[in-house]
């Protein structure tokens, strides 16, 4: 049901603004005013608020600054859509179940279980289209009519489930052409499991490693019995080496002695020289020279200042010149003259005869070198720091030994007392060198029995080893052909157990095709009867529609014409016919008064009960007064039936309440 519309719209074309705010209520209403007062824009807007742009009348560009809002209840529920020709949203109650043009499109038709082409056909006859049910090719009329009832979904459902049999039969027939049972393999004679047989191939694979570990070690020759060696000496390493550290201490001891100095000329003890006095004094004449004495540095100091006043003397004499020639101001009363730069020549004048009179009788002295002044005078200033010692040692005489001299007398007499215990060290009969030979040659000899003993045992235990390897060779000889044997049978094992294996996947995977088979079959016998159920219910919805339209469009029909028309025949080939009388023959009245019986038959047989609405526009605008006022009592009728009934007309019918617009552009209500 319809509860309440409000919009506003412009229209760019022509700058026209229309917009309305109505209450609908449940029963007969009618709309009613002057031309071009809105009335067909009222429904135009119940219908884009439910379904959007597709039911606006012209181009969503002519519908400028478009905004719509509608409350409508279905099944209890109140519902309210708010529109802009961008802008979409869609509340049950107060809360958002929607939003955007297309998503509020789609909920509409899911909450409503139709969409606009059924909405247009069996609840809306619009102006100038009230006969358009009846001017369609029958062909045209019964797809269309299909298309409300819902029978060319049936028809698509019965097709897509013929084509998903036929396909998979396809599919089963492609399968068992392919499907081939597997051969079980033949088991080997005496078989025994490969892992039962894995134990005793690797026991025998441990005595064939064996056995050519004991081939290989008699492979080997046997080496030769080792030969003993030669003593060199009867002497031990020992007493040899006594005796080399013997020769060596005499060898070293007459070395000593040879590199011992002769005895000093002079007794160390003796020399009284003052070594330090001496050294300091060259080292202060060595590290503090002086260029210049401290009388030398000042006339330095004072010539350099005589020279500085002749060179300032000179400097302004120029200066004077220089101001003087700039030129000479003359008095105009008495030719007075005097210099322009009166007051500086004064200035530097003075500063002459001060400089005149400091230097008369004076000659300019020779200029000094200041930069070895300065060097002289921060020499003579660190000279001051060892002055006094300077003053201490300055008289020292220069030692007539040196510090090192008596240091190698010092050695030297020392060195007489170590002469007499290096001259008891007693001789060898033999050189170090000899003796170091017969050293090496004894421990060489020692280490050699050592070895020698070692390979006399080794060499026994060899031999000892080959004895026992030759018999344990006996012992293995038929391990190869007992392995070869073993192995041949668990190469057999392997393979046969691998295709059991590979046989049982295959099986396994023969048995899920022929289970895949049998469900697919189960599957097409779905689809097939799924197909002719649905072949079943269009033909039961057809007997059913077509003998419930035929009655209830014969009803209205006889009512709205007040007995001169009483039956409407539509056939299954929607061949329409009025008392026998094709509906194209009928004069305008007939035809408009047919057409709107059928779409009021098809509101009650399809939409009635879902949402309960009929809207009509202008539907009795082609009919007599008689005729008209048959269809207004009609529609008072239906109200019964359908929940409300909205009509444009230009008349005043009999209704439950009216809603009237004015001839200006704003309506509110």
């Amino acid at each position: 049901m319809l509860n309440h519309l409000k919009y506003n719209v412009t229209f760019p074309s022509t700058g026209r603004s229309l917009s309305g705010d109505f209450s609908f209520q449940k029963g007969f209403g009618a709309i009613t005013g002057p031309n071009e007062a809105g009335k067909s824009v009222i429904l135009e807007m119940i219908r884009y608020s439910l379904f959007g742009t597709a039911a606006l009348r012209g181009k969503s560009d002519d519908y400028k600054d478009l905004k719509v809002e509608l409350r409508f209840s279905v099944r209890g529920d109140e519902y309210r859509t708010q529109r802009t020709i961008s802008r979409a949203k869609l509340f049950r109650g107060d809360e958002e179940i929607a939003n955007g043009v297309k998503g509020v499109n789609n909920k509409v038709v899911e909450i409503l279980g139709f969409g606009l082409e059924v909405f247009d056909t069996a609840c809306v006859a619009n102006q100038g289209d009230i006969e358009k049910l009846g001017s369609m090719l029958p062909s045209e009329r019964k797809r269309m009519v299909d298309s409300v009832i819902g029978l060319s979904v049936i028809d698509e459902l019965a097709k897509w489930c013929g084509d998903e049999a036929r396909t998979i039969a396809s599919t089963i027939s492609g399968m068992e052409d392919s499907l081939v049972k597997p051969a079980k393999p033949v088991e080997p004679e005496n078989y025994c499991s490969s892992d039962s047989l894995t134990a005793s191939l690797e026991h025998l694979r441990g005595k064939r490693d064996e056995l050519n570990q004991v081939k290989g070690r008699l492979s080997k020759p046997l080496p030769a019995k080792p030969t003993e060696p030669i003593e060199p000496c009867e002497k031990t390493a020992q007493e040899l080496e006594e005796e080399l550290e013997q020769a060596r201490a005499y060898e070293t001891a007459q070395n000593e002695l040879k590199r011992l100095p002769a005895p000093p000329e002079v007794d160390p003890d003796t020399i009284e020289d003052d070594f330090d006095a001496w050294e300091s004094r060259e080292n202060i004449r060595r590290n503090y020279p002086t260029k210049m004495t401290a009388e030398q540095i000042a006339k330095a100091d004072a010539d350099i200042e005589l020279v500085r006043k002749f060179e300032r003397m000179s400097h302004l004499l120029q200066k004077h010149e220089d101001l003087v020639a700039v030129g000479t101001h003359t008095c105009p009363a008495c030719d007075h003259q005097w210099p322009v730069e009166q007051e500086r020549v004064e200035q530097v004048a003075k500063e002459l005869d001060d400089l005149r009179e400091q230097l008369a009788g004076v000659e300019i002295p020779s200029k000094p070198d200041m930069v070895n002044v300065d060097v002289a005078r921060r020499q003579l200033q660190a000279f001051e720091k060892v002055k006094d010692e300077w003053e201490r040692v300055k008289d020292a005489e220069k030692p007539k030994y040196t510090r090192q001299q008596v240091a190698q007398f010092q050695v030297a007499k020392e060195a007489q007392g170590r002469r007499a215990e290096l001259e008891a060290v007693p001789a060898t009969s033999q050189t170090s060198k000899e003796l170091n030979a017969l050293y090496r040659e004894r421990l060489a000899y020692e280490q050699k029995v050592e070895t020698f003993q070692d390979q006399l045992v080794a060499w026994e235990e060899a031999e000892a080893d080959r004895s026992k390897d030759e018999e344990r060779a006996l012992e293995l000889q038929a391990v190869p052909t007992q392995l070869a044997e073993l192995e041949k049978r668990y190469e057999d094992a392997k393979i046969f157990e691998d295709r059991m294996e590979e046989y049982e996947k295959s099986l396994s995977i023969y048995e899920s095709k022929l289970t895949e088979i049998k469900d697919r079959r189960a599957q097409e016998e779905g689809y097939r009867k799924g197909k002719d159920a649905l072949v079943i219910l269009r033909r039961l919805v057809k007997q059913h529609l077509i003998p419930s339209l035929n009655k209830v469009a014969s009803h209205y029909l006889s009512k709205m014409t007040g007995g001169q028309r009483n039956i409407i025949d539509v056939s299954e080939e929607f061949e329409i016919t009025v008392d026998g009388q094709p509906i194209n023959t009928l004069s305008g009245s007939g035809k408009a008064v047919a057409n709107l019986s059928l779409r009021l038959g098809l509101g009650q047989v399809l939409t009635n009960n879902q949402f309960s609405v009929f809207l009509g526009d202008e539907i009795d605008a082609s009919m007599d007064a008689d005729r008209a006022h048959n269809t207004a009592l009609t529609l008072e009728y239906l109200a019964e039936r359908i929940s409300q009934i909205l009509l444009v007309s230009h008349k005043y019918p009999q209704a439950d309440y009216y809603i009237e617009l004015e001839g200006n552009e704003q309506n509110i209500h």
